[in-house]
């Protein structure tokens, strides 16, 4: 079956096209129908030709809808049946568009004839919607403009765009159009653009340590190579593992030749190896410096004194300091002559200078230890004996082939030092009663040995007498103790002269003139004691023990204990020590000697008497005074 609308050609009977959903007429008076009706839908269809013009199918539609409706504009219906009749050429289209419009007219019907519209390239169905064009027309600019500013505000390249206008926005677009500026010689405008990128990035946290490169290249193009220096260093004082900011600002030291530039770029060469890590650096300073100075005797550990020179072999100055804290050059010596290295440790530091350039520290740790000699030996075991003893002394077993060893000793108690007699070999005689011999053994070093100290008991007389305690005063005059009322009654008014200061009194002292010499009284607790007796003159007045002007040395030392020790080198002697007090003969510059007697209450108050002996061996003074 042939469909009349479209064309379609089916074998089976059905009322209704599949293709095109029309209705399918039965063969009625004029219209032919099965294989009829195939050959002239061929015919029709070959009529049209291979592209059939469209069909105006809304047309077609409207028309059957409205078989009301005036159809002015068709052609009457005896026209219509004989045009399709006699004309089996007329595309089928048409036929089936007259046949709807005779189908839809009643036939009864009075149709007015009217002429068909002229064509004006128009189809009069489809009129123009201008409210809706402008609504699309609005729509679509909405669209674009959403889509521009997606554009503008969501991209690299609308960010860009934004920053060649000046406007706000990012860093990255600021640094991209700087760089394109920068590269087409515009460095004003590149300088302004970076520095903008870099506020925005400060702003953020940021440090875009490439950008900021870039910026320090402008500045130096624009011969701002000062601001350019400026940035450099607060580049690496930020990021201190970057190696371009050291780089730059070394060139720029350097090429500046200031006062202290090129010191400076040695400087950071250095900090700027110690930072990176980047070998260039080290070898670029090495470069550039003064070679270290050199020093002919290697650090380490010394057994002897030793003295050392230090040497440029650039020629170069040498400053040196053994000081940790002196900086060099400026507090250092200048190396002259060659420098002697005592006992202990010696930190050297030492620096060659070229005009402002300095070289790195020459760094060596000399360690001086002088050996120190073995404890003497003696032959005497301790012992008690019954009679006087003598001994002798010797160096320690290592010692023994030294020919610079010195043995001082002591028998008075006191601890031998430097003062105390030198044995020379010949026995040392030991008195009666307990005696503990002392010794030390001192090398050329003057490194001193542990002590030798041996006890012996002599039972031997004569035994030493009593040293001197705070009883030994004249008539019973207790120093510290007696009142200026009952030294009155004894001694009579004194001539005041005054007030005197005495060593360890902070309140008032006063002196009082006698014709054998003078007393000193202090106030203590509304009292005036006694605290110092001087004799000068004969009279009626003695030391203590009987003794009294014009004795003799001897005499005066065999009234108190004396453990027969010889003088030292110097010429003095020492009489006896011990825990309460000491005696001890001080030889003077000008010939004459100080009988020194000491007793000691505690470690801050001594009662002290001196003997003046002049260089006849008499004696001239006798001084007794109490030290709080």
């Amino acid at each position: 079956m042939l469909c009349p609308r479209c064309g379609f050609f089916t074998e089976d009977e059905v009322t209704v096209c599949p293709e095109c959903g029309e209705t399918l007429i039965e063969e009625t008076e004029g219209q032919p129908a099965g294989a009829q009706a195939i050959r002239q839908g061929k015919k029709a269809r070959e009529a049209v030709g291979k592209k059939p013009e469209p069909r105006p199918e809304p047309a077609a539609r409207i028309r059957r809808a409205g078989a009301s409706r005036a159809a002015a504009d068709l052609p009457p219906v005896a026209e219509a049946e004989e045009d399709a009749a006699g004309n089996p050429e007329e595309p089928s289209f048409e036929r089936r568009r007259r046949s709807a419009y005779l189908e839809d007219t009643p036939s009864d019907a009075a149709v007015p004839v009217a002429k068909p519209p002229e064509n004006t390239g128009m189809n009069p169905v489809h009129m123009v919607n201008w409210v809706r064009v402008w609504i699309i027309l609005l729509a679509a600019v909405m669209v674009l403009a959403a889509a521009g500013w997606v554009v503008i505000e969501k991209t690299e390249w609308g960010q860009k765009i934004k920053a060649r206008f000046g406007l706000e926005s990012t860093s990255t677009a600021y640094w991209s159009i700087g760089e394109e500026r920068m590269e087409k010689g515009d460095i004003q405008r590149a300088i302004r653009d970076f520095e903008t990128a870099r506020k925005l990035d400060a702003e953020n946290g940021i440090i875009d340590v490439d950008g900021l490169l870039m910026l320090g290249n402008a500045l130096e193009a624009d011969g701002r190579v000062d601001d350019a220096a400026v940035l450099y260093e607060e580049i690496y004082t930020e990021t201190p593992s970057r190696a371009e900011a050291y780089s730059h600002h070394i060139r720029i030291l350097q090429s500046r030749k200031n006062p202290g530039d090129m010191k400076k770029a040695g400087e950071l060469m250095r900090l700027a190896y110690e930072k990176t890590g980047d070998a260039s650096f080290r070898t670029q300073r090495s470069d550039l410096l003064p070679a270290p100075p050199e020093t002919d005797l290697t650090a380490g550990f010394y057994e002897a004194k030793k003295n050392i020179a230090l040497t440029s072999y650039q020629g170069y100055d040498v400053y040196f300091t053994f000081d940790p804290e002196a900086k060099l050059p400026e507090d250092g010596t200048k190396f002259t002559e060659r420098i002697p290295l005592d006992e202990g440790t010696h930190n050297l530091r030492a620096v060659a200078v070229n005009g402002e350039l300095v070289s790195d520290e020459l760094r060596a740790t000399y360690k001086i230890i002088l050996p120190s000699p073995q404890t003497p030996r003696c032959n005497l075991a301790p012992n008690t004996y019954k009679t006087r003893q003598k001994v002798r002394l010797k160096p320690g077993q290592e010692n023994e082939n030294d020919d610079d060893i010195i043995i001082y000793y002591t028998v008075d108690g006191s601890n031998p030092d430097r003062d105390s007699p030198i044995f020379t070999g010949d026995p040392i005689q030991l008195p009666s009663g307990w005696v503990i011999l002392k010794a030390v053994a001192v090398n050329r070093h003057r490194k001193v040995s542990n002590q030798l100290e041996v006890k012996y008991y002599i039972e031997a007389k004569p035994f030493p007498k009593s040293a001197f305690t705070a009883d030994d005063v004249p008539a019973s005059m207790k120093l510290n103790y007696v009142t200026l009322t009952d030294f009155e009654k004894t001694y009579g008014e004194g001539t005041p002269a005054g007030t005197v200061e005495l060593e360890g009194f902070d309140s008032e002292c006063r002196r009082f003139d006698y014709p054998w010499g003078y007393a000193v009284m202090t106030l203590s607790r509304k009292s005036w004691v006694l605290v110092k007796i001087s004799i000068t003159d004969a009279g009626e007045i003695k030391g203590p023990r009987d003794t009294k002007l014009g004795d003799s040395e001897s005499y005066v030392v065999g009234q108190f204990c004396d453990m027969m020790q010889l003088e030292s080198d110097s010429g003095n002697r020492g009489l006896y020590s011990n825990s309460k007090g000491t005696g001890k003969i001080w030889k003077q510059e000008d010939g004459t000697k100080i009988i020194r007697y000491r007793y000691a209450a505690s470690e801050s108050q001594w009662w002290e008497l001196d003997y003046t002996v002049s260089a006849s061996d008499k004696v001239t003074a006798i001084d007794l005074y109490f030290v709080p």
